[in-house]
């Protein structure tokens, strides 16, 4: 899916999708996408946003193995 007409506002330790239209809008959500809390993403080789994994996921799984080892 292609989003038009948002901009991406640089904060010194991210930044926020918000609408072209109205920047003041500090609540615009972008929610036709599929994201969960953990989810990280990088900027490629080619200039798009890759997902690259879930930290809450990698850490309960890592968390499991864990526990599966010792047991």
């Amino acid at each position: 899916m292609i989003w038009k007409n948002l901009l991406l506002m640089k904060f010194d330790n991210g930044f926020r999708i918000l609408n072209e239209k109205d920047t003041d809008d500090k609540f615009y959500v972008v929610d036709d996408i599929e994201i969960e809390v953990g989810d990280v993403f990088r900027v490629g080789p080619n200039g798009y946003f890759e997902r690259i994994g879930n930290t809450d996921k990698d850490v309960a799984q890592a968390e499991e193995v864990y526990e599966n080892a010792v047991a």
